[in-house]
């Protein structure tokens, strides 16, 4: 519809107009009539209709060029490019803070770590065991045997370094072996993986004596003997006491309380109290009993 005969003022003076036709038709041949409804009726609709002619005049507007029109579209999307930008770098930032809170609780709870935060890069499809890569390397400090952790628990150690990155070994694979300890009852082990159960994630506790009263629901952590994991890092929780097919001796399937397979960061441990301290103790002992015999 077009907008004059839409608008307000428009509609105000054709209905001025009908009544005035009406009023004409009533007072014609009749002049003192005619007088009255001059004066009272038709004067004022008279300025009514006039209003309503103006109005609707200064409501025309001349339609914009296609010119002002696609400079005004290219406005809006670069407008809604740069909010788009904005909003992906608040999600990007929010991430980051969200991860650094995380680290930061790690280093709360545990003051004798040094803690790097670090990102998982890549993963390797042909890795069985879930390793990752993360991007931290030797220029950050980052050794081989570094514990790696998040802040629900452990997930594996550092296997190789290079200058801005490292691999990671994770908990579910068997090179790992994870001194243990039961927290409830105390009754000690060794976590690693077995490949039967490593695509659910779930690691193995072996050497546990026969002598056990490990149960389903036990917490299980780091035992800290032998300098390469700290004391007490929680590792997971029981989900099933078994028999070794092959020894026939008490195993435990832990259900880490971090899944490796799907973590997008890490805190790499790069030193805390007590690292290889029983590893340098047997090394110097080593040499001292060499030293001895010779």
């Amino acid at each position: 519809m077009n907008r004059v005969t839409s608008g307000k003022g428009f509609k105000v003076l054709i209905t001025t107009i009908c009544i005035l036709l009406v009023v004409a038709l009533i007072t014609a041949g009749n002049p003192a009539v005619g007088g009255i409804v001059n004066g009272f009726i038709i004067v004022p609709l008279q300025r009514v209709a006039t209003d309503a002619t103006n109005s609707a005049g200064e409501k025309i507007t001349p339609p914009r060029s296609n010119e002002e029109l696609e400079k005004e579209n290219s406005e809006l999307a670069e407008e809604n490019r740069r909010l788009n930008e904005m909003l992906v770098e608040y999600y990007d930032l929010k991430k980051e803070n969200d991860e650094l809170y995380k680290f930061y609780n790690i280093k709360k709870n545990n003051e004798d770590f040094s803690v790097m935060p670090s990102t998982v890069i890549s993963r390797d499809p042909n890795e069985n065991f879930y390793g990752f890569i993360l991007d931290k390397g030797s220029t950050d400090g980052v050794k081989v045997n570094d514990p790696v952790m998040t802040d629900n628990g452990l997930v594996g150690y550092v296997c190789e370094v290079n200058l801005k990155s490292c691999k990671v070994t994770s908990i579910i694979s068997p090179a790992s072996q994870v001194g243990s300890v039961d927290k409830r009852t105390g009754d000690e082990g060794v976590v690693s993986g077995k490949s039967e159960y490593s695509d659910d994630g779930i690691a193995v506790m072996k050497n546990i004596s026969a002598q056990n009263t490990v149960k389903t629901g036990d917490i299980i952590v780091t035992s800290g003997y032998g300098g390469l994991y700290p004391k007490n890092i929680r590792i997971g929780t029981v989900s099933k006491v078994d028999y070794d097919g092959y020894s026939g001796m008490p195993v435990a399937l832990i259900k880490p309380f971090e899944d490796v397979r799907t973590i997008t960061g890490a805190a790499i441990i790069t030193n805390f109290s007590g690292k290889g301290e029983i590893d340098e103790f047997r090394e110097e002992s080593s040499k001292a009993s060499e030293k001895k015999k010779s």
